[in-house]
């Protein structure tokens, strides 16, 4: 066995190993937790914004005295807020050029829509369920007849 000096400095190569085994494993922890943040951070984001188009399609139908819908395409994962007469006042899509983009929207309603009449209530029966989901999740937006939301996670 080889017995340093007091001159000798530096680390061996041991030593070196085991810092470098420590390093990588923390960077794989953390890695790992940014890209569970990231996931459930663009979902509560999506949830977020499609609770806030919805109390805008209220508010819309409330505003110009006509029923105002939400319409959802769930094939692209997009929707847009129209009126009666077609105007459109929101046009979101949640697809691969937006920040937000999700894998799956779930509108569970006739029609995939949710309408508010000219004093802003809901058109159909109690709530509406709006689903969506990415990769290691989902959200559920719940709307109930007057417009008010709660979002849940799934």
């Amino acid at each position: 066995m080889h017995k340093r000096n007091h001159n000798e400095r530096g680390f061996t190569l041991v030593e070196m190993l085991i810092v470098l085994s420590i390093v990588s494993l923390s960077l794989l922890i953390a890695n790992s937790s940014y890209i569970t943040f990231r996931e459930s951070s663009t979902l509560n984001r999506a949830a977020r914004v499609i609770a806030a188009d919805v109390a805008l399609t209220r508010s819309y139908a409330i505003r110009h005295r006509t029923s105002v819908a939400l319409v959802a395409n769930e094939s692209t994962q997009s929707y847009v807020v129209r009126d009666a007469a077609g105007t459109v006042f929101v046009n979101r899509a949640f697809d691969a050029a937006s920040d937000m983009r999700i894998d799956g929207l779930d509108v569970r309603m006739f029609g995939d829509s949710v309408t508010f009449n000219e004093r802003g209530l809901m058109w159909g029966l109690g709530a509406v369920n709006i689903d969506i989901t990415r990769k290691n999740g989902g959200r559920r937006v719940q709307v109930n007849s007057v417009g008010r939301w709660r979002i849940l996670v799934q």
